[in-house]
């Protein structure tokens, strides 16, 4: 039985409505039933044994976006996104996961195959998407959801941390007073396979930094698409198997940092959900324990760099950049993890930043079950978010997270906006001295 108590947090919700005018699908979709307090209202009778779980609730219960935006505004702070997702782990077991779904775990658990599979892709992709130099169409522009022919992990992966490559190493050690700083890093599917020039970003500010870094070749998936699915065999698997490997070098690094909004936040809150969430209670508290000796060295990247490094000395005093930024906040970063000022702290620095109203709206990504499943209320959710940024008068949007630049890039495509969307490390690499 899971420890997760779904329907005291039901009745614990007073209905006061601070949760209702800022949520994302609320925003899109005017219909008490689709708000926090609504599917509090619902979760509680489906465990109290009121509602049965048929197709009709499913449809509902599939359609938060897991923001979070109603936890960060609720007095109380009720966890309604991890009563959603427990609630989708049973829908997972009564209706199945679709076979396109269960292919996508499949290559998130087998990362060889993969790295085969998206390899190939990577060759193809030019001959079906659409670009300037192709013929054959499709309506998904390539410059949305690129493929990468060489992986990031295939590139720049390494087996052992530098500490232990040296040790081993039968080359003479230089001896130095200053012993450089080394810190791992956790690279996030999307910026692995799809979106590379992040890490390599990454890897130019660190070595300008005097940082050694170790990209561990064996890292897995977080396991986020198989958790907001409610494939709780996947996202276990993943992270048990992440436990064992991070254990083994976590001694001789200060720090593993990670570029990816919504892999930190799966990693630092939502492991510790999945876990809990797990049938296997006894063995999952030891897991548990096991993942918070880690916990204190895990930081988003901009958070690290900004609080860790002399970055902030190091950035091109020169003249500003010819073009102004905007600044999106991933739902991840600023509502589960804090990490906002951070990004805008480092950018500040050399381009001039114009705010869009309503910075921290949900650019309506929502996950693997939204894009595949309710496509139209991803982009009713992202259109409102593109206009923000297009009236902003900047010429660049900036987002630390993988997703949210697949949605708002494609979001921006819909309205016909030249705004192009880079990652704040892929920005910074080039004022770095």
């Amino acid at each position: 039985m899971s420890p997760f108590d779904l329907q005291n947090t039901a009745l614990s919700c007073v209905k006061c409505g601070k949760c209702i005018p800022d949520c994302t699908i609320y925003q899109i979709n005017r219909d008490e039933t689709t708000s926090p307090r609504g599917f509090l209202d619902l979760l509680g009778a489906y465990k109290a044994g009121h509602l049965p779980l048929d197709s009709t609730s499913k449809k509902i219960f599939e359609s938060c976006f897991l923001c979070t935006t109603c936890v960060s505004n609720c007095p109380s702070k009720l966890p309604v996104d991890t009563a959603i997702e427990s609630v989708r782990i049973d829908i997972a077991r009564k209706f199945g996961i679709s076979w396109y779904k269960r292919l996508y775990f499949f290559l998130l658990r087998h990362r060889k195959v993969a790295d085969i599979v998206f390899s190939c892709v990577g060759f193809l992709a030019p001959c079906f998407f659409k670009g300037d130099k192709t013929k054959l169409r499709l309506p998904i522009k390539r410059s949305v959801f690129p493929f990468a022919k060489k992986s990031f992990l295939q590139k720049y992966g390494t087996s052992l941390p530098p500490q232990k490559r040296d040790t081993e190493s039968s080359a003479h050690i230089i001896e130095s007073t200053t012993k450089p700083k080394r810190v791992a890093i956790f690279i996030g599917c999307l910026a692995n396979y799809n979106y590379i020039n992040v890490g390599e970003s990454l890897l130019k500010i660190l070595n300008a930094l005097n940082i050694e870094a170790f990209v561990p070749k064996s890292q897995e998936c977080c396991g986020a698409p198989a958790f907001f699915t409610g494939d709780i065999r996947t996202v276990t698997t993943l992270i048990k198997r992440n436990i064992e490997y991070f254990e083994q070098f976590w001694e001789d690094i200060e720090a593993m940092i990670i570029p990816e909004a919504t892999c930190a936040a799966m990693i630092k809150v939502d492991w510790k959900h999945a876990l809990e969430l797990d049938e296997e209670a006894q063995e999952s508290k030891k897991w548990v324990e096991r993942l918070e000796r880690l916990l204190p060295k895990i930081f988003m990247t901009s958070e690290w760099l900004e609080a860790h490094t002399d970055i902030l000395t190091r950035l091109d005093n020169g003249v500003r950049a010819d073009y102004a930024i905007t600044y999106h906040d991933p739902c991840h970063a600023r509502k589960v993890l804090g990490v906002y000022k951070q990004p805008r702290a480092l950018l500040a620095k050399n381009f001039t930043i114009n705010e869009m109203t309503d910075c921290a709206r949900c650019c309506g990504f929502g996950g693997i079950s939204m894009q595949s499943s309710h496509y139209a209320l991803t982009l009713k959710a992202g259109i409102p978010k593109a206009q923000s940024i297009h009236t902003s008068g900047a010429q660049v949007v900036s987002a630390e997270c993988g997703a949210c630049r697949m949605q708002l890039t494609n979001a921006l495509d819909s309205i016909n906006s030249p705004v192009r969307v880079l990652h704040p490390l892929e920005l910074l690499a080039d004022k770095i001295q």
